[in-house]
């Protein structure tokens, strides 16, 4: 398998893109294929789902409903009998004191005070008697009635319940979707490139595949061609190998977009980035020498198109379907040695 480095820079922009966005549910490019493949089926699950777990909350509600008003029952017979059995508890015990006639002066003050908040309990309780039952049922109640509602409103409106439960999930996919859409030329580069890289993995390790190649020339190069200075270059795949090195760009294009005089041509990017790279080759790799003299190393331009590529042909470039990379790749006869495929790659990563 060829050896690979980095990380394709389309799939980087289009990470950092959704990461701003908020989403980070995608792990790969074949992440996101699944996704807009199989959004109306998913927003469907996510309503049969919802749908299934309404019809089992309802079940279980109506099931537990009666324990629940079993219990209350229950809870306020009990208070009930706590309370009246303090108040005949502090019923006896002032009858006892009404009693007692023969105390002296002290024990009658003591028992006057005794009697009084004895009284004043026995008032309490009599007084709030159905308040403190209540309280005693209270939460007991509320689970109560949230079910008596709950139920109320399967029985008369279900598909509201269901709308209402599945609003929030259902605009959190959506607004997925339309990231993904409008980062579409993003995604399409990424799933370009990030085939480009598949089909090349097949390859043996003799080649060497370096993803998002950059360069930073300080000072600029001048560029006599474009009349320009380059002061950098970024290239999607460098492919270094025995037959030389294979500058490739790949494109994800429709038909209409390769007819399309709007979009910049390809061409002069790869030439660009050629010249570039052959300079700063030049000045900074040198191979063994060879007895004939000062080895060249190759400099080939290719452009992969994904599905579809123009019918001319172009100087300085050869266009590629995916399915043609490979053979073309192998089609070139081996000029460098291992050990200098390796000192070109330490040189270039």
């Amino acid at each position: 398998m060829a050896r690979v480095y980095r990380t394709i820079e389309s799939l980087k922009s289009l990470k950092s893109e959704l990461v701003d966005k908020g989403i980070t549910r995608f792990k790969s490019v074949r992440e996101i294929k699944d996704f807009l493949k199989n959004f109306n089926s998913e927003k469907l699950t996510i309503l049969n789902d919802i749908s299934d777990e309404l019809d089992k909350e309802y079940s279980k509600t109506c099931s537990s409903l009666k324990q629940k008003i079993q219990n209350k029952v229950e809870a306020i017979n009990l208070e009930t009998e706590r309370i009246d059995s303090r108040i005949s508890d502090l019923q006896t015990k002032i009858d006892l004191i009404l009693k007692k006639n023969g105390d002296n002066f002290l024990k009658k003050i003591i028992s006057s005070l005794r009697l009084y908040y004895l009284k004043k309990e026995s008032k309490h309780f009599l007084n709030n008697k159905t308040k403190l039952i209540s309280l005693s049922a209270k939460e007991l109640s509320n689970t109560i009635g949230k079910d008596k509602l709950f139920i109320e409103e399967y029985k008369t409106d279900r598909q509201l319940l269901i709308k209402n439960r599945v609003k929030l999930k259902i605009e959190k996919l959506e607004y997925i979707c339309s990231v993904l859409e409008s980062s579409k030329n993003l995604i399409s580069g990424a799933i370009g490139e990030n085939l480009v890289v598949k089909e090349i993995k097949k390859l043996s390790d003799d080649y060497v595949l370096i993803n998002d190649f950059k360069l930073n020339f300080s000072p600029p190069i001048f560029y006599k061609q474009q009349n320009e200075r380059i002061y950098s270059i970024q290239i999607d795949h460098l492919l270094i190998s025995k037959a030389g090195i294979f500058i490739i760009e790949t494109k994800n294009w429709s038909k209409k977009s390769i007819n399309s005089i709007s979009l910049r041509s390809p061409i002069e990017q790869i030439r660009r980035s050629n010249f570039a790279l052959y300079t700063y080759i030049s000045k900074n790799i040198s191979l063994d020498q060879h007895h004939w003299g000062e080895q060249k190393i190759p400099i080939r331009n290719l452009i992969v198109m994904i599905n579809n590529k123009p019918n001319t042909q172009f100087k300085y470039v050869s266009i590629k379907l995916l399915r043609e990379l490979n053979d073309y790749i192998k089609y070139f006869e081996p000029i460098l040695t291992e050990k200098q495929v390796n000192n070109i790659t330490t040189q270039l990563i």
